[in-house]
């Protein structure tokens, strides 16, 4: 009686024992074939993986869908960004302002002052840094850019569309024909204006 019972008991260890072992390889398998699947997904430009809470890791920082799985609308990016400062440096730390120095904006300048930096993964992680004090606009070309390569006349809305003016690119041509200022005999130094205008306010009415 003894010895059926512990054979019953070895054949029952032996098929749990078989039950869980398959379970683990079809675990292990199911594992295998998803890391699989998720090795071959193609990466977006500049991604670099894809972590575990669903966000798109890139150079510098970490982008996180506003649901899961959204896909964004294929666009190509514009190549240069127009940055401008919004508020003061005043009493902001050391490693801001050395980021505003960088990028062109430095608290000398006027906060109306833009700055033109290249979209690239290392510039918009320094943007990233002091986004809360800055304005940033893609540039784009509506009118596409000149066939001889003439960039004179161009202008650079607030809207971030940088705009071609015939009427600009001729009054850069006749300011160039002209003679310059200094060369002209009419031309009147500082000290000759200054004279003339402390005998002017001597006698106002000669």
């Amino acid at each position: 009686m003894l010895s059926l019972r512990n054979a019953v008991t070895t054949s029952c260890r032996f098929i749990s024992t078989k039950k869980n072992s398959a379970a683990t390889s079809i675990c292990v398998t199911k594992s295998s074939a998803t890391t699989a699947v998720e090795s071959t997904k193609k990466l977006r430009n500049n991604q670099m993986c894809e972590t575990d809470d669903g966000g798109q890791k890139y150079y510098g920082f970490t982008y996180y869908p506003r649901f899961p799985g959204q896909e964004e609308a294929p666009h190509e990016p514009s190549r240069a960004l127009m940055v401008q400062r919004l508020y003061t440096l005043k009493h902001r730390p050391y490693w801001e302002k050395d980021v505003f120095t960088k990028i062109g904006l430095p608290d000398t300048v006027k906060p109306s002052q833009v700055a033109v930096v290249a979209n690239t993964p290392s510039m918009c992680a320094l943007l990233w840094k002091v986004k809360h004090l800055i304005r940033v606009t893609p540039i784009t070309l509506p009118q596409g850019l000149p066939e001889d390569g003439d960039t004179t006349g161009a202008r650079l809305q607030e809207n971030g569309q940088l705009v071609f003016i015939p009427k600009l690119k001729s009054d850069a041509q006749q300011a160039a024909i002209q003679p310059n200022l200094a060369d002209r005999p009419e031309r009147m130094d500082g000290e000759t204006l200054k004279k003339h205008l402390r005998l002017a306010w001597i006698n106002p009415w000669n």
